[in-house]
């Protein structure tokens, strides 16, 4: 083989050689190049499952959008907003394609934020240029956005808080400048306000105000620091520039860090200005108001039950001063007589019990003995923790209580003097008329007669005058009584009008009638038919007097209203005289006054007639009225209220009267007369004789003890008034007698008293009945044959007082055992109706309460009209249920000239009265 073809084969192997081995080490370097790659590959495998391992896991949503908004990528997270992953056209995937779009247009990332399915998202929009698409980073702060709402709601709060405030708030820094002031603080009405950065004191030197008011706030502000605890004081700006003076309550309350390094202060203060101002006013009307307590002469009090006095003007200080320089003691209280300390503690309780004002009338005895007495009005006085004090105002009264005194004791003596003179006019007139009546009955000339007769006819007017003048005194002393009889109301005013009609007729004057029944059916009534007779005769009495002959005079009765219990009648009395002056029509009412200077002279009378008339009207609930003219006439009318008797009462009634007793009644007994006038001693004695009767005459009372111990008596005629032992003295003896038979003799009064009163008193001292002086034979031998045998209608005749079953029962509290009421009235009015006494009583339970509040509230207000007229509205069914024991308290409450006190006292016993009744009476009887 040639050497060149060996070399070229040499050259060649070698260069394959050479080349092999470039090859080899390229395909080393290849290999560890692609080893190297697959490293990193495998490196950067690892690094993208790390890193979609951790975008998946992540709890934020994280999506890949397409450049056209094309869903590409969302991790689990996303899922779990399914609006984030939804369709293109929905919402929020348009929100995010605009959102996506406006970080292509800047070119960079874009922050926005996204609310959806109630989360807050803060959205971080990245575009991804290189590879057209779109990453949206999403963070869940809710809870981020909730906590800023609710930081910024509390700041708006504080901040309300500030502004509002009326406060002012200032923080201070540790140098005590001004770092923060609210509202209240700027807005400063009085001054310029300080600037921020301010301290108080350049603050004083600015506007000119006292530089220790800085002084001052600097060692407060140093105290509080130091102290560590805020401190309050009281600071006055003095007036500025036309502003008035400023009064502030201020408070520097220190702040600290955790270190104890002071932080700030904080300064509050209020402007107390007009509190200040009102304080003052206070305390000036405050100075006023004691000024004028101390000048009211009244004692003026407040004092806890059963307590010292809490309060009192000058007037209660001297008197309690007074009384304990007098006692010598401590205290007032130790000064006052246990007596009179009880009844002021008892009326405080009552005060405070009820609730209500009270007026009260108080004693006050000194220590020296100077007795005064007080006018109290007692009120409730209701303090903030709920208790209750009493404030009292008091009226020395004590010279209206002497002359009170003075006036009772005049009135004492007026009715002694009219008793006396009584007793003086009417035992002469009574010897007048009995020697005359006794004369009548012997054999006598013609002329002889008509002297007789004279005396007893001038004896009689005599009698009448008298009895007028002792009417009219029962009247102004209130003594007056009236008695409540069942009787035909027409016929007892026909009765009493007939002899004055005939009278009449002989003058020459014409007389005209309406009788009542011809309007009412049933006449029947309770009431006093002496006293109506009485009113109609005067005013029949006085038409005759005024109406010349040829006149006219019409009497009437008229039934104007009725009820089931009641009816209401008027009568009129017209005539054609002379007539009466419209300014003479009330002078006619006054007692002895008449409407002209010569009245009396030329028609005569006492006028008292008129007078006594209007008050029997008024004390019957009626009122009397007159109309006239001058030469025309007059017509008197009044109209009464009585209740309707009852069956039985008309039945008891209508009874014929037992025949006048004659010597058989009271022949063959023996009488005891005491009585120290000879001339009526002998009357009675011929009297009695004349009859059979039997009279030893003692002129006496000791000489009638004697006669009486000396043998029994049949009687005793009793005269009330003898020299040395007076006939209530004697007649208290002779109860005294050890024999039972002797002392219950019958005594019989004999008096020329007139007055009720007194022989309600003759009764309880242990008389049987009474006679008043001057009587004719026929009431003597009533009496007297009354005592000796049947008793009369409702007393009983004994030993002891005589019990009249009309007769109201004394006022007072009823024994625990007895019943405040009794239904046999009610029952005689029913005739036996049951179904009528039951309507009465649910009627009584149904409107009773309301009567009670009306009472209630008229006594709280001192309503004196109110309460008499609900008085005399309670009445007629009080007396239907027998609640007899509540007459004396109407009786107060209707009488006008009661005093106030005693009405007070009436009505509080009344409506305690029928609070009893209600609870007490029952609502219904049974069959």
């Amino acid at each position: 083989m040639p050497i060149a073809v060996i070399a070229t084969l040499s050259g060649l192997i070698a260069k394959a050689d050479a080349d092999a081995v470039a090859t080899i080490a390229e395909l080393h370097a290849q290999l560890a190049a692609e080893r190297e790659g697959r490293v990193q590959a495998e490196a950067e495998a690892t690094h993208l499952r790390l890193t979609a391992h951790l975008a998946e896991r992540s709890p934020n949503p994280l999506v890949r959008l397409g450049r056209h908004g094309q869903l590409q990528y969302a991790n689990a997270s996303s899922f779990l907003v399914p609006e984030l992953v939804g369709l293109p056209d929905t919402p929020v995937r348009q929100w995010m394609t605009e959102a996506a779009n406006t970080a292509w247009a800047v070119g960079e990332a874009v922050q926005q934020e996204l609310s959806v399915a109630g989360h807050d998202f803060l959205v971080c929009v990245v575009p991804v240029l290189d590879e057209q698409h779109t990453l949206f980073y999403l963070t869940d702060v809710t809870t981020l956005r909730a906590v800023e709402a609710e930081v910024q709601e509390q700041q708006q709060f504080y901040d309300t808080v500030l502004q509002y405030m009326p406060a002012a708030v200032s923080v201070l820094d540790a140098d005590q400048r001004l770092r923060y002031r609210n509202p209240a603080a700027r807005e400063n009405a009085h001054r310029r306000s300080p600037s921020l950065g301010q301290s108080f004191a350049d603050y004083c030197q600015d506007v000119g105000m006292p530089a220790t008011l800085a002084e001052r706030r600097k060692r407060l502000f140093r105290r509080a620091v130091a102290l560590q605890t805020a401190v309050d004081w009281d600071e006055e700006w003095p007036a500025y520039e036309g502003h008035a003076a400023v009064h502030w309550l201020r408070s520097y309350q220190p702040v600290f860090d955790p270190d104890g390094g002071l932080r700030v202060v904080i300064s509050y203060g209020l402007d107390v200005t007009l509190r200040r101002q009102a304080e003052a006013a206070v305390l000036a009307q405050q100075a006023f108001t004691a000024q004028v307590l101390d000048l009211n002469p009244n004692l003026i009090y407040v004092r806890k039950p059963q307590a010292e006095v809490v309060f009192q003007n000058r007037a209660m200080r001297e008197l309690r001063q007074l009384v304990r320089a007098q006692a010598g003691t401590a205290t007032a209280t130790a000064g006052i007589q246990s007596v009179e300390r009880t009844a002021f503690d008892a009326s405080d309780a009552e005060v405070v019990a009820l609730g209500r004002p009270l007026m009260a009338s108080d004693r006050l005895t000194l220590p020296s003995g100077e007795v005064r007495w007080y006018q109290s009005m007692k009120c409730p006085l209701v303090q903030p923790d709920g208790t209750t004090q009493v404030l009292c105002v008091s009226t020395d009264i004590t010279a209206l209580k002497q002359a009170q005194l003075a006036a009772e004791a005049a009135a004492t003596a007026r009715e002694n003097f009219l008793a006396n003179m009584s007793h003086e006019i009417r035992t002469p007139l009574h010897g007048v008329l009995g020697m005359a009546s006794l004369l009548a009955k012997t054999p006598l000339a013609a002329d002889q007669r008509r002297f007789v007769g004279t005396i007893q006819h001038t004896g009689q007017h005599l009698l009448a005058v008298v009895n007028d003048v002792l009417d009219m005194a029962k009247i102004t002393s209130g003594q007056l009584e009236l008695e409540q009889l069942a009787f035909n109301l027409c016929e007892s005013m026909a009765a009493a009008t007939a002899p004055l009609a005939a009278l009449a007729q002989q003058k020459g004057i014409e007389v005209v009638g309406t009788r009542l029944s011809d309007s009412c059916p049933l006449p029947w009534v309770v009431g006093d038919p002496y006293r109506l007779n009485q009113i109609l005769l005067n005013l029949l009495s006085n038409a005759i007097k005024f109406t010349p002959p040829g006149g006219t005079i019409a009497v009437g009765g008229y039934l104007v209203a009725e009820t089931e219990t009641t009816s209401t009648t008027e009568f009129r009395v017209s005539d054609t005289g002379i007539g009466i002056s419209p300014d003479k029509l009330e002078v006619i009412f006054k007692e002895f006054t008449q409407a002209y200077a010569d009245t009396a002279r030329q028609f005569g009378g006492t006028g008292l007639g008129l007078s006594i008339s209007r008050a029997l009207v008024r004390q019957m609930g009626g009122t009397l009225r007159v109309q006239s003219e001058v030469g025309k006439g007059s017509l008197f009318a009044f109209a009464v209220t009585l209740p309707r008797a009852s069956a039985a009462a008309r039945a008891a009634a209508q009874v014929p009267p037992a025949a006048a007793p004659g010597h058989r009644a009271v022949r063959g007994r023996r009488v005891l007369l005491a009585e120290d006038n000879p001339v009526s001693a002998e009357v009675a004695q011929l009297l009695l004789a004349a009859h059979g009767v039997t009279v030893d005459v003692a002129a006496t009372g000791a000489a009638a003890l004697a006669l009486f111990d000396a043998r029994p008596y049949d009687a005793v005629l009793m005269d009330i008034q003898m020299p040395g032992m007076n006939g209530l003295e004697a007649t208290a003896r002779l109860r005294a007698h050890p024999d039972p038979v002797r002392a219950a003799t019958p005594i019989l009064a004999l008096t020329a008293n007139a007055f009720r009163a007194d022989a309600e008193k003759y009764r309880a001292a242990g008389l049987n009945d009474t006679l008043a002086k001057p009587y004719v034979e026929a009431e003597l031998l009533a009496k007297l044959a009354a005592l000796l045998g049947e008793p009369l209608p409702g007393a009983v005749v004994g030993p002891g007082p005589a019990l009249v079953a009309d007769a109201p029962p004394a006022p007072g509290p009823l024994p625990a055992d007895v019943l405040p009421y009794d239904l046999a009235l009610l029952r005689e009015t029913a005739h036996g109706s049951l179904d009528f006494i039951n309507r009465v009583l649910v009627a009584f339970h149904a409107n009773m309460p309301g009567t009670l509040a009306e009472l209630r509230t008229a006594q709280a207000a001192t309503d004196r009209p109110v309460l008499a007229a609900l008085a005399h509205r309670l009445r007629p069914s009080l007396r239907l249920l027998g609640a007899q024991a509540l007459a004396p308290h109407l009786a107060v409450l209707e009488d006008a000239d009661a005093d106030s006190v005693a009405a007070h006292r009436a009505a509080r016993a009344l409506i305690q009265g029928l609070a009893t009744l209600l609870k007490q009476l029952p609502p219904s009887v049974p069959a």
